[in-house]
């Protein structure tokens, strides 16, 4: 047998692909959802009320286990679903946390 088959038999073996990835994913800290007040949520809705699609913005929104940001021009905003589109992304109107709109 060669040194190279030999040095073979020893090598490391990932039975469970992707298990490291989905353990670092489980061991991240979950960060909770804040409630916003009325007046918050007064104000998010008049500026959500004024966006067209074309408009670029920063998204301040929650993605079930962490807040995220995201800068770009909206694609498509679905009044009657309750979301817009930035880069291919849907983001819910319940998930916006924060949006500054940048002229």
């Amino acid at each position: 047998m060669s040194r190279l088959q030999r040095a073979k038999q020893f090598m490391p073996f990932a039975a469970l692909k992707g298990f490291e990835v989905l353990l670092a994913a489980v061991a991240r800290p979950k960060e909770n959802r804040v409630e916003l007040s009325e007046d918050q949520i007064e104000e998010l809705n008049r500026t959500i009320q004024s966006l067209v699609e074309g408009d670029f913005v920063r998204v301040l929104y929650y993605t079930g286990h962490c807040y995220t940001e995201l800068v770009g021009t909206i694609e498509a905003i679905g009044k009657p679903a309750h979301s817009l589109s930035i880069g291919g992304v849907a983001i819910a109107f319940k998930d916006i946390k924060e949006i500054n709109l940048f002229e």
